[in-house]
C-alpha cells in the first residue's frame, strides 16, 4: 500500500504552499488589472510593471539562493544543496526570461523600442544571463564525479554579476529604468506599492513552490538511480 500526498507532511505543506501561491497570484492580477491606479502618462501598459520588476527580483533571487547553496555543497560535499542550485538555476533563467519579454513589450509600448544598448540595467542584466547560460554548457561538459562540484564554483563565480546589475541604475544614469527604491522609501504612492507588494510576494512564493518540486524530482531519480545500480549488481552476482 502507499499513502497519498496528503497523508505526507512534506506533500501536504507543499500542497498549501501551491494553493496559498495561486491565490495570492489571482489576487495579484485581479488587483493589478482591476483596482489598482492607471499611471498618468503611461496609460495601461505600466501595469505590466507590477509583474516585470517582481519577476526580475525573482530572477536575481534564484541566482542568490544557487549561490548559497553552492557555497553550501562546497562545504559538506551533499548532492542535495547540488540539487537546490541547479534547480534555481533553472527558475532563475525562466524567469530572467520572462523578465526580457515583460521587459521589451514594456518598452516598445512606452519608447518606442525593444532594446535599449546604452541603459545600464539592460545591458548588465544581459550579462547575467549569458553567465548563467554558459553554467548549463559546464555542467554537460563535466564528467560525473566533478560535475557539482564545478557547477558550485561557477554558481558563486556567477553571482558577481547579480549586484552589478542590481546596482546599474543607481550607479550611472538610465533614462529607461528609474529606481523603484530609494533611500527615501518608494519611488511611486501607496496605492500602487500595495499591489507592487503583493505581486512581488506571489512571484516569490511561485518560485518557491517550483523549486521545491524540481528539487523533490531531482532527489526521486537519484533515488531511483541508486536502487536501479543496487538492482543491477544484485543481478550480476547472481
Amino acid at each position: 500500500m502507499t499513502t497519498s500526498s496528503t497523508s505526507d507532511p512534506a506533500g501536504r505543506r507543499l500542497m498549501i504552499l501551491g494553493a496559498v501561491t495561486a491565490v495570492l497570484t489571482a489576487t495579484a492580477v485581479f488587483g493589478v488589472f482591476l483596482v489598482a491606479p492607471e499611471d498618468a502618462d503611461q496609460g495601461v501598459i505600466q501595469r505590466i510593471f507590477y509583474f516585470h520588476v517582481p519577476i526580475a527580483l525573482v530572477s536575481l533571487l534564484a541566482f542568490a539562493v544557487a549561490c548559497v547553496a553552492g557555497i553550501m555543497y562546497l562545504r559538506s560535499r551533499d548532492d542535495r544543496w547540488d540539487d537546490v542550485s541547479a534547480s534555481a538555476i533553472n527558475f532563475g533563467m525562466v524567469f530572467s526570461a520572462l523578465t526580457v519579454v515583460t521587459g521589451s513589450i514594456w518598452a516598445k509600448a512606452s519608447w518606442g523600442t525593444w532594446w535599449v544598448w546604452g541603459d545600464p540595467r539592460l545591458v548588465t542584466y544581459l550579462v547575467v544571463i549569458l553567465l548563467y547560460a554558459a553554467y548549463y554548457v559546464l555542467r554537460s561538459s563535466a564528467e560525473d564525479d566533478r560535475r557539482a562540484r564545478y557547477a558550485a564554483v561557477y554558481s558563486i563565480f556567477a553571482f558577481a554579476g547579480v549586484p552589478l546589475s542590481f546596482y546599474s541604475v543607481r550607479i550611472a544614469e538610465s533614462f529607461v529604468h528609474p529606481v523603484v527604491f530609494t533611500r527615501g522609501g518608494a519611488n511611486m504612492p501607496g496605492s500602487m506599492l500595495v499591489w507592487f507588494v503583493i505581486s512581488l510576494a506571489a512571484m516569490v512564493l511561485m518560485f518557491v513552490t517550483f523549486l521545491v518540486l524540481e528539487i523533490q524530482q531531482r532527489r526521486a531519480e537519484r533515488s531511483l538511480d541508486v536502487l536501479k545500480s543496487r538492482l543491477e549488481r544484485m543481478v550480476q552476482t547472481v
